[in-house]
């Protein structure tokens, strides 16, 4: 039997974290432990993200003592002192992809233009 060696960069996270991470992700105690280790090293933050939106988003669940990690789907809620997960939840389906909007004013300009100049 394997038994874990308590150093100082052992994080225990809240039962509350595992218990969403089976509700919504399906993960169990040992998977979902790995995930919000791995979202501790490789999720983005708002000071990461390159769209406005997005950055928004992080801000308004992050406040003084929390701080909102965007990983592999999933908003991972983190106590800013002890780096201890404090929940989980999805992303929106928006998250992460460029915003482009189409039927403006001003693309039906730029295709009169373009028609124009090729029939003259």
């Amino acid at each position: 039997m394997r038994t874990i060696s308590y150093t100082e960069e052992y994080i225990f996270n809240s039962c509350h974290s595992y218990d969403r991470a089976k509700e919504r992700a399906g993960l169990n105690r040992k998977r979902a432990e790995k995930m919000i280790q791995l979202a501790r090293v490789r999720g983005i933050g708002s000071e990461d993200c390159s769209w406005s939106l997005d950055k928004r988003f992080l801000r308004m669940r992050s406040d003084d003592k929390t701080k909102a990690i965007a990983y592999n789907g999933y908003c991972f809620i983190f106590d800013r002192e002890t780096l201890q997960c404090v929940t989980l939840y999805s992303l929106p389906k928006r998250f992460g992809r460029k915003k482009t909007f189409y039927y403006t004013g001003k693309a039906d300009g730029i295709y009169e233009r373009i028609s124009s100049n090729v029939y003259e």
